[in-house]
Formats: structure tokens, sequence, C-alpha cells
């Protein structure tokens, strides 16, 4: 197969000069997504470089078999090139995990003062503590729990492995089972990919809880400011639920809107910004890793100050309160948080956030974000027909048809969760005062097995 592929490359090469420049922004996209992953799989994660190659990269498209890269332990770098061309480099800054530089890039001036945590309790239980799991839930059939994160964690598919690094599930605000693949353990912080949208959509609820955003508001973004652009009439919430009209290819190619923007751009809001409309605004939903960026933007310039202050808002608004000490947003080569994609953080840290969104926002006797923030999120939009959007989250609603049945048509219509690419899911389910946390490198296509982990979980709390 890597034969075939270099040949495949060369072949593409040799067509000459006309069509380099379109080889030649794919392979340094290639490069550069590689570079990123590996400095945040190894430096943030913890996981050997082979092991992110084969597990993470290559199911993804083969063409990354052919990347060689480089560790600099010292400096906290990683140098990757193709074919020893198109050389692209991300390093690692503390208490902003990895960041990609841009072609022609070495290094960054800019860094941080990262937090200093007070250490945990070993013996106290989640959420106040890293206890151990304790069966203390006389309803819970625990033998059946166990059975359903063994399906969690199994390999149904010949040809496609879920690579499940985590499951954790929080029953009514206990911890009642969690496992961690060999290599991760509790304290691991793991790869959101666009659960990270939903943090962006947690910072607005912050923001908007201290009066300095309203959702309903036009979008406060600078390239739109000239009233004769139809840009102009874009309100943040349209940004919040994928209706703004924005032009974005979503899908995950090598030389798409998506992995150009993650892959070679500098400041991803920026150039996702800078789309036409594709669409009358407020009139068709599409989902757009752009469109969270956009919104990261906002919310940097809403923030203001420098990267030190930015850096502390979400950390001091929102993480701290609830013992976060996990938390690691990532930036690209401008400073400006990947709101779309990159965020880290363990499974029992995610866990915290799935029981403050149960807790309508609430945490302590601290009202954390707006009362209504979580009716927000989780109401259907309205350019979304199957009702599986609201705000940065999706739900398992019913669609409008009744032809159609909804995403997951095994577990209740109550459900909302965070999702992200290659099988990550923080699942909240409100009617039995469930969470279930699941994180992995499953390889596309490969059936995940959450809906099956969910209605295990509820079976198993319905025993008795």
């Amino acid at each position: 197969m890597k034969k075939l592929i270099i040949m495949f490359i060369l072949i593409l090469i040799g067509l000459g000069a006309y069509h380099y420049p379109n080889i030649s922004k794919t392979l340094n996209s290639g490069s550069g997504f590689s570079a990123k992953n590996f400095c945040s799989g190894h430096f943030v994660s913890g996981f050997v470089g082979d092991n992110i190659a084969s597990e993470a990269l290559i199911p993804i498209n083969p063409v990354f078999s052919l990347v060689n890269y480089q560790f600099n332990e010292i400096d906290k770098s990683v140098t990757t090139n193709i074919l020893g061309a198109f050389e692209r480099k991300a390093i690692y800054r503390q208490g902003l995990g990895c960041t990609l530089l841009i072609i022609g890039q070495d290094s960054l001036s800019t860094s941080i003062t990262p937090i200093n945590f007070e250490p945990q309790s070993t013996t106290a239980a989640w959420p106040k503590g890293l206890g151990a799991v304790k069966n203390a839930h006389a309803d819970v059939d625990y033998a059946l729990i166990n059975q359903g994160i063994d399906r969690g964690f199994s390999d149904p598919e010949p040809n496609g492995k879920r690579h499940v690094k985590a499951i954790a599930i929080i029953y009514k605000g206990q911890l009642i089972a969690e496992r961690y693949a060999d290599g991760v353990n509790l304290n691991t912080p793991l790869l959101a990919w666009s659960m990270a949208k939903s943090i962006t959509g947690l910072q607005v609820g912050l923001l908007t809880k201290s009066g300095k955003l309203d959702v309903f508001s036009k979008a406060n973004v600078p390239a739109w400011q000239d009233e004769t652009d139809p840009r102009s009439k874009i309100t943040l919430d349209m940004l919040m639920r994928m209706s703004s009209g924005l032009e974005f290819n979503e899908t995950y190619g090598m030389n798409t809107d998506v992995t150009h923007m993650l892959s070679i751009e500098k400041d991803s809001a920026k150039f996702a910004a800078s789309k036409p409309l594709q669409f009358d605004i407020n009139s068709h939903w599409s989902y757009s890793s752009g469109t969270s960026n956009i919104i990261s933007g906002i919310i940097k310039r809403t923030i203001g100050g420098g990267l030190q202050q930015y850096y502390e808002y979400t950390q001091k608004n929102l993480f701290i309160p609830l013992g976060i000490n996990t938390a690691i947003s990532e930036t690209d080569a401008s400073d400006t948080f990947i709101g779309s994609s990159y965020f880290y953080a363990s499974a029992r840290d995610w866990a915290k956030l799935g029981q403050l969104l149960l807790q309508n926002g609430q945490w302590d006797d601290q009202q954390i974000l707006p009362e209504h923030w979580v009716k927000y999120i989780t109401t259907a939009t309205k350019t979304q027909p199957l009702n599986k959007y609201g705000a940065q989250f999706w739900l398992n609603q019913n669609p409008n048809s009744k032809k159609i049945d909804r995403i997951w048509p095994t577990v209740p219509d109550d459900v909302y969760y965070m999702g992200g690419y290659q099988g990550q899911y923080v699942v909240v389910i409100p009617s039995k005062e469930l969470i279930i946390v699941r994180f992995g490198f499953t390889k596309p296509g490969t059936n995940k097995g959450i809906e099956r982990l969910i209605s295990d979980t509820i079976a198993a709390i319905e025993t008795n």
C-alpha cells in the first residue's frame, strides 16, 4: 500500500508545474495536520508517536503513513515532513498545549503563566476528589454496567478498530463506573475534536451572564461592519446555531476549508469570517467548524486584554469552580483558541461539565451559567429540519417528519450531547440523571457503539 501511495504522489508531482500549487497545499496541509496531532498527542496526552500514527492518523487517510516525524523533547516540539519535503512544526507551550506554526515559522514569542491548581484529594469521591469508584447505588446492576462497558471497548467490526480510550458513567451525581485503555488514566487530558464547540458555547454563556454578550445582537466581526455587506446582519445566535449562511466546506478531505483552516491558516477565525454567504442568512443549517472559530474570535475580542487574561477567563469562571484542572484550550498561531476542535481534558473532568449542564448551570450553590442557558443551547434550531442541533450542542429530539427517526432511536428523546470526530462524546440524559463520557480514536465509518452503551447503561439502572 505504501509503495502505491508513493507512486501515486510521484505521478501527481510529475504532472508539472501547473498542478504543483494544489499538490503543495495538500501535502503541506497533511504534514501540518500531522505535526499538530503528534505534538498534542505526545506532549498533552502522553501517547507514543507510533501509536498516534497507527490509531489517530493513518485510519483517517493512508497518506499519513508517509509522514516522517521527529520529537524534540528539549523545546517540546514536533517537526514533520512528507517524502523529505513539506516540513511543518508544532510547538508545546505550558498551559496552552500545542500550536501549529504557519509555513516558514520556527517559534512563538508569546507564553502564559499557568494557574497553579489546588491539589485534589486522593480519597474523596468524584467530583470533589480522585477517589476510586464505589458501588454505592443499590438500584444499579453493576454487572450489567460492566458488560456494557465491555461491549463499548470491543471491536465488533474486523476492519474497524474503535481504539476506545476512556469511558466514565455518572448516575445521580456519583461516578458509578469508569475504564481506561493502556496508557490512559483518570488524569490524562483527551482530545475533544468538535466537543470543543460546546465549550465555546459555554464560554458565550459565561459572557452572556456577565452582560458582555447578547446572542441576539449582531455578531462583532471586524470584516462584517460595513452595513452594505449582507453579513453585517448575522447575529451571534445564528452563528451559535450554524445558520449564518456562510460558505464553508466541512468535508474532512486533504484540501477542504476545514483542513486548510486547521493546518495552513494563522488565524482560523479571520479565515472563516472571510467566507462569503452561500445562503440567505438564517435560512439554512450547515455544520461548520469555521463558524465556531468565528465565535471564538468574538469571545477573544470581548474578553480583551492580553493572552494571559484570555487564558485565565475560562479557567477562573468555569473550570476552577468545578474543580477541573486538566483543561487545555489550544490556540492557532494568532493566539486565538481553536474553538471548533482543539480542547483537552480528562474523562472525569469532562463528566463535571456534563454534571454542570444536568444541574442547569449550577455548581455548589453558584450559578455558573445563566439560568436559561441550558434551555437555550438545547432548544432545536429552526433551520435544522431534523431537530438534531441546538446551539453548539447536538440533540436527540424527534424530527419534524414522522417518517424520519431521531439520531439514536433506542434512547430517550431528551438526550443532548457534545460530540466530536473519531467518537468523542459527553452525553447528558436528564430523565435518567445520567451522564456518559466516551473517548476514542475510532476509525471513520466504524460503529462507535455509543447508542448501545447508552441503552445498556439505562438498562443497568432500571433493573431494580
